[in-house]
């Protein structure tokens, strides 16, 4: 019950409200969940992937955070994700973990920072081929009240707005 509410925007304690227990269990049995998602094994060759970031807050609007992830263009299926700063440092280790499955084609936005960490060869900027993982933020944005663009429901700490995340992959990657 805790997953499905914490997935359909409902915050920490508006869980605790409506099930009754306190808060500080909410935010462990998050936890909990949390580390029982595991990330799959992927083994893939020549597929395109999407890349995208997206902005949030930790705490407040002065705490810019970052939540930056890969798909498959084909099959939608999340390959990695960071959270923390916009830095060539977190983006890369997207970046790196979609270049040891031999990409074709990666498709990013344009920002400045991609072109140092991928290949001429494969890098593809074009806002029109990065529609899949565009509307996937849509639906984090949605599902996820602290992702919201005006709101006053934010993530305390960079671990938990992780925690969340992982249970919204690991449950939408079962139910498909």
């Amino acid at each position: 019950m805790i997953v499905t509410l914490n997935n359909n925007g409902v915050g920490v304690r508006g869980i605790a409200r409506v099930t009754g227990i306190s808060t500080t269990n909410v935010i462990n049995k998050i936890k909990q969940l949390a580390v029982k998602c595991f990330k799959p094994e992927i083994a893939e060759d020549k597929q395109e992937y999407e890349v995208d970031e997206m902005q949030t807050y930790i705490q407040n609007k002065k705490n810019r955070c970052y939540i930056t992830y890969a798909i498959n263009k084909k099959t939608r299926q999340m390959i990695n994700m960071v959270v923390g700063p916009r830095t060539k440092e977190m983006l890369g280790k997207v970046i790196n973990s979609l270049l040891k499955l031999n990409p074709k084609k990666i498709f990013t936005d344009g920002l400045n920072l991609y072109p140092t960490l991928i290949k001429k060869e494969i890098h593809f900027v074009n806002p029109y081929r990065i529609n899949h993982i565009e509307r996937l933020n849509l639906s984090l944005r949605t599902h996820i009240k602290r992702l919201s663009r005006r709101t006053i429901c934010f993530s305390k700490s960079i671990c938990m707005l992780e925690n969340c995340l992982r249970i919204y992959f690991c449950r939408t990657l079962i139910v498909k």
